[in-house]
């Protein structure tokens, strides 16, 4: 039996989180698209015990009634890109709520990270279609 005191970043291993992370810097930026329908990006900067940084984004969709099945979301950073498929939405409430899309993670950054969501809605609101629902911004690592 193995009764040794394992590192933070054994447990962060074991664990599969961020024991040993510390956030450098964190924070978020909306669409605007005109609607009742915008995108909320949440981003967070972690550095590891050796320096390295890595981008989390999260990406969330705040609404009054929608439904939408799982489409594409790009997250552009720096010129890559990256794809996820958005959760199935299904809510009919009159109450503006925020419900997750997506998520994604870009490893190695430093200085600024040029951000650019896109989700491909491709529905119709109030009667309107909208193809894309894109916000923009600025991460610092």
């Amino acid at each position: 039996m193995d009764n040794r005191i394992l590192s933070e970043n054994e447990l962060d291993q074991v664990a599969g989180g961020f024991a040993g992370d510390t956030v450098v810097s964190s924070g978020s930026f909306t669409s605007n698209s005109g609607t009742h329908v915008d995108l909320l990006v949440n981003w967070a900067v972690r550095a590891d015990n050796y320096g390295t940084k890595t981008l989390h984004v999260d990406v969330s969709v705040t609404s009054y009634a929608l439904y939408n099945s799982g489409v594409g979301v790009d997250l552009y950073a720096n010129g890559a890109i990256y794809t996820a498929t958005s959760a199935t939405i299904s809510y009919g409430g009159s109450s503006r709520v925020t419900s997750p899309l997506a998520s994604f993670t870009v490893p190695n950054v430093s200085g600024a990270v040029n951000l650019s969501v896109v989700w491909h809605f491709n529905g119709t609101l109030s009667g309107v279609h909208v193809g894309d629902i894109r916000a923009n911004g600025v991460a610092m690592a």
